[in-house]
């Protein structure tokens, strides 16, 4: 373990912050002594940017957000066996703006969520950052006690952007027709067999039905952007269905084709998957009807 302060450069540089407070004897690098205090489940909300990480979750040998968050809050409770529980399985180079957190660790009476919010950002490289802290009830789990999710996908159609933005879009090699995109979004909105449009996750399904809420395919600042809200996504759907519609748009198919491949349930009747740096997780829904209010940012990476 290093015994330097963490830098903006070294994301991989775990010591402890020198404002950890009573997380630490002495403000540094715990001790192997230190009192034990009751657990506490915490609940974190963070965004960062994906472009440099091997997704969120934790990988042999790879870089990955869980990765960096978890090993920050193992050493801050001193709990080298602390799990950090994620509500979306984010891939790599896929950027979040409400990627939901809880984990299960010995907590200190001077730890408040102010408090951890400080030193957690404190630590944490700058393309991670943490939003809110809140103590809640033992049992929660973002992955399973959530209510739905919306992603928002980005796309620059033929034309360049500006340089600072051009790691969250999707540039493609010539303009979009946007109503036919339209018009495939809405026979693919609804209750469907989504096979077509998944990825193998490496493990058996026991379902590939899913409830798609809303595909909506807008336009501004001359760039196109398609969200997707509904109650849940199998591996790498939503960049499948991004795909598709760029398809759709480039002229490929008509927009009545979408009824066809869903009907299909076959992966290779679909077009390929989009790129990931264009995808944002972009929110996590609480309550079965909050879907219906809820407005994306947009552009979303005017918050990163």
């Amino acid at each position: 373990m290093a015994s330097t302060s963490p830098t903006q450069n070294n994301a991989s540089d775990a010591s402890a912050p020198d404002d950890a407070g009573a997380s630490t004897a002495d403000g540094g690098t715990p001790d192997a002594t230190a009192p034990t205090h009751p657990e506490q489940t915490w609940h974190l909300t963070i965004a960062y940017d994906g472009s440099a990480y091997a997704g969120w979750q934790v990988q042999t040998k790879q870089k990955t957000v869980q990765g960096e968050l978890r090993t920050r809050v193992r050493l801050l409770f001193r709990s080298p066996e602390l799990k950090v529980y994620g509500g979306s399985r984010t891939d790599a180079g896929v950027h979040a703006l409400d990627q939901q957190v809880s984990f299960t660790a010995p907590t200190p009476p001077d730890m408040t969520p102010d408090k951890l919010v400080y030193v957690l950002n404190r630590w944490l490289p700058d393309d991670i950052m943490v939003l809110r802290a809140r103590i809640c009830p033992g049992a929660f789990n973002p992955r399973y006690d959530n209510a739905g999710k919306a992603y928002t996908y980005c796309i620059a159609p033929g034309r360049r952007v500006n340089p600072l933005f051009a790691r969250f879009v999707w540039r493609t090699p010539r303009p979009l027709a946007v109503p036919a995109m339209r018009e495939a979004a809405a026979l693919l909105t609804g209750e469907h067999d989504f096979s077509s449009f998944a990825a193998n996750p490496g493990y058996e399904l026991e379902s590939s039905v899913r409830k798609l809420y809303r595909l909506d395919v807008s336009e501004q600042h001359g760039l196109i952007f398609i969200n997707a809200v509904g109650e849940s996504f199998m591996y790498k759907m939503v960049r499948g269905l991004a795909g598709y519609l760029v398809h759709i748009g480039a002229g490929h198919a008509p927009a009545a084709d979408a009824t066809r491949v869903l009907a299909a349930r076959d992966r290779s009747q679909a077009a390929d998957s989009a790129p990931p740096q264009g995808l944002f997780l972009a929110k996590v829904f609480w309550n079965d009807d909050e879907w219906r209010h809820y407005e994306p940012l947009i552009p979303p990476f005017t918050l990163i």
